[in-house]
């Protein structure tokens, strides 16, 4: 057993690092905005547990909005089961095809100890078939499936495109013993992070809107006439799902903490604000560079490498100029004109980063360090990380 990197009361800048520290100031306006946004509009919150991975982040949410909630979405069976076993959710849509005999098994096994709670997705006759034996054999009762529709990631999902192909999957689904019929799913991850919201409008409209009609008008030509939920959307495209007026409910998860990518959004909504950093030390100083403990295990790279701040101190001149690489696993370099001042940012300063992704960012660490004016709260174990 090793101890968490802070203590409550500790001052931010003793904390051990890297660390990953939540500003619950931030956090706290994050959550309440996202509720305002969506108040009298009918379309239900269901948050993805994917950005947060941590059953104590879920209960302070479901704390913070109450019956506002739908549930909460996972991405992975150990999402899915952490959530559930610990209480943090009245509801969990595993939004991902549940596929082989061990992950069917385990997912009936959560549908047996917490009846009527979890869905799951399908996208073809031999996914259904494998849920529904494995629900008949741990005698679950009826566990949902809601079937995925490909809305243009070319991920998962049935291509609408094929005439009754939709409406011949919900059947499917009706017809087999041990599931019921739980909706669509109609999701497009890739378009969250198109940069103006008058882009995003036309992906939105030429793709979840334009295929969920399509989807619900086939299901109703084929006497289906009740489809319990149409479920997607995320960050960048909720208002505009919501105002397509196909979807019953959205899955937004990264409005809690925000990343560098949505921040390149050019019209990223004001009401959401950076509220997760990497805390990180400079270990090494040289005219021009400092380096920090924070490498390629510190903080996701793939979305675009971090953005180096200052929110425990006063942020130095020309930070805002100041450019991150990786200098390996444990090594991250910055360097800019405003590191030729020997002052700025001497070894055994802190300052943060704020990650290209949250979400594989918060993956690569066991606790939030939650922190409000510089000094630790709370400290949330993140028990739902990992591949799957």
């Amino acid at each position: 057993m090793r101890p968490p990197p802070a203590k409550i009361g500790q001052r931010l800048t003793d904390v051990l690092t890297p660390a990953l520290m939540i500003s619950m100031p931030v956090l706290e306006k994050n959550e309440a905005a996202m509720r305002a946004a969506l108040r009298g509009s009918g379309v239900a919150l269901r948050p993805h547990f994917k950005a947060q991975k941590s059953s104590a982040c879920a209960k302070w949410l479901q704390k913070q909005a109450g019956s506002e909630l739908a549930g909460l979405c996972a991405q992975t069976l150990t999402e899915a089961e952490v959530l559930l076993r610990s209480g943090a959710t009245p509801s969990c849509l595993l939004t991902n095809e549940v596929v082989g005999p061990a992950a069917t098994a385990r997912a009936a096994a959560l549908a047996v100890d917490y009846p009527g709670v979890l869905s799951v997705l399908a996208d073809c006759e031999a996914g259904v078939a494998g849920l529904s034996a494995a629900a008949v054999s741990a005698g679950a009762a009826e566990l949902a499936v809601l079937v995925e529709v490909d809305c243009g990631q070319d991920r998962c999902g049935v291509d609408s495109s094929r005439a009754g192909a939709v409406a011949a999957l919900a059947q499917a689904i009706v017809d087999a013993p041990g599931l019921r019929f739980g909706g669509l799913h109609v999701y497009h991850g890739a378009i969250q992070h198109v940069r103006t919201i008058a882009a995003r409008k036309a992906e939105v409209e030429k793709g979840p809107k334009a295929v969920a009609a399509r989807c619900l008008a086939e299901l109703k030509a084929a006497g289906i006439d009740s489809v319990p939920v149409v479920t997607g959307g995320g960050t960048g495209t909720f208002e505009l799902d919501v105002a397509s007026g196909t979807h019953t409910e959205v899955q937004p998860g990264s409005y809690l903490f925000m990343d560098g990518d949505y921040g390149r959004n050019a019209d990223t909504p004001s009401k959401f604000a950076q509220s997760l950093y990497v805390h990180t030390t400079v270990i090494s100083a040289a005219r021009g560079k400092r380096v920090v403990d924070a490498g390629s295990k510190a903080v996701d790279l793939l979305s675009g490498v971090p953005k180096a701040v200052a929110i425990d101190g006063a942020a130095p001149p020309g930070l805002d100029a100041v450019v991150f690489s990786s200098g390996g696993d444990e090594h991250g370099v910055l360097r800019g004109d405003a590191l030729d001042d020997d002052a700025v940012l001497p070894v055994g300063s802190t300052l943060q980063l704020v990650p290209g992704h949250c979400d594989p960012t918060v993956n690569m660490y066991n606790e939030f360090v939650c922190v409000r004016d510089g000094v630790v709260e709370d400290v949330w174990p993140i028990d739902a990380r990992g591949p799957g």
